[in-house]
């Protein structure tokens, strides 16, 4: 299913200079725009009035082919692409990071966008010196270790970059979607509890009309697959190579089988005022845990992969993150 399939997985750290202060919540929108900011500044030539459209470099350039990848897909369906990276933020509430507590996330590269490590690397060390946060807060980058091992929560990393001498090690390690799918042999094909972690928001139409999508406050199990189906298939095509080998409408049939066991969720109102447009966008979803039962096996590698590149809208800032619950 997955053969195509691979990814990095970095932990980041960021050593405060004095002090950052960030908000208690939405500190993955301030770590993707700083970024996204940083790396466009890092590699662009053109006017800011010009825009990416009419460069003729867009097709080339790391600010595009990382952030706004916008038409790289020849599939019509594909022509807004999902990003090939995913921020994983700070979970914590804290609001202030200083030398002695630095500020540490997580990012996901996707498929040949690890060749773009270097580039998130440079714009994460100018980043510091520009500031991050609600004060401008400057940094220096401390850390960046890759993980390579599931699941994500396995302690078994290695440091690729030395803050001292400002050197990355040629270390890339990623983890393969034939290892995702030797893992999802291992485990429970019956029950599965999964831990939202970020506002996860879905949103489903079961007419297949145009417009007639509504937002799911307490998903089942198939508005989930189906989601993870999509998303994941669209990452394969775009960064991995080709797409995923599964049966599309069969395999979203088979997950309104499955059945939900215990939901303990709550929805969480939450608003994205847009740095380029004068209006807020929805981020509300539901947070929680959900406990599903039924025939797992063929899910079960969607699902891990899902714990890498989130479900849902926003993903890039970090909604949609989940976590299995091992018993």
């Amino acid at each position: 299913m997955l053969e195509f399939f691979k990814l990095g997985h970095y932990r980041v750290t960021l050593t405060p200079e004095s002090t950052i202060c960030m908000p208690a919540f939405n500190k993955g929108g301030i770590l993707r725009g700083a970024f996204g900011t940083s790396l466009k500044r890092l590699v662009c030539s053109m006017d800011k009035r010009t825009g990416c459209g009419l460069c003729i470099l867009k097709d080339k350039c790391a600010y595009t082919l990382i952030f706004n990848p916008t038409g790289i897909n020849p599939a019509k369906r594909l022509q807004n692409v999902p990003r090939g990276y995913v921020l994983k933020p700070p979970l914590e509430r804290e609001k202030e990071y200083t030398p002695d507590r630095p500020l540490s996330f997580e990012m996901i590269l996707i498929g040949d966008r690890i060749n773009y490590l270097p580039y998130v690397i440079v714009s994460l060390i100018e980043l510091g010196k520009a500031g991050i946060g609600l004060n401008r807060g400057r940094f220096i980058l401390g850390d960046i270790r890759v993980t390579s091992t599931y699941p994500p929560l396995e302690k078994s990393s290695d440091s690729i970059y030395d803050p001292v001498s400002n050197t990355v090690k040629n270390i890339l390690n990623p983890i393969t979607g034939s290892e995702l799918l030797e893992y999802a042999r291992k485990i429970n094909r019956h029950k599965v509890t999964l831990q939202f972690l970020t506002p996860a928001r879905i949103k489903f139409n079961p007419t297949a009309e145009k417009g007639k999508s509504n937002v799911v406050r307490v998903p089942e199990f198939h508005h989930i697959i189906r989601r993870l189906r999509d998303r994941i298939n669209a990452l394969s095509i775009t960064y991995c190579g080709g797409p995923i080998d599964v049966d599309f409408k069969g395999i979203a049939e088979r997950a309104a089988e499955v059945k939900t066991r215990e939901a303990n969720i709550r929805w969480i109102e939450i608003k994205r005022k847009s740095r380029t447009q004068p209006v807020q966008h929805d981020q509300s979803g539901f947070i929680g845990e959900i406990t599903f039962e039924g025939d797992l096996e063929e899910f079960l590698p969607l699902i891990i992969l899902g714990e890498y590149v989130h479900v849902g809208e926003d993903a890039v800032f970090g909604n949609g993150w989940y976590r299995i619950q091992y018993s």
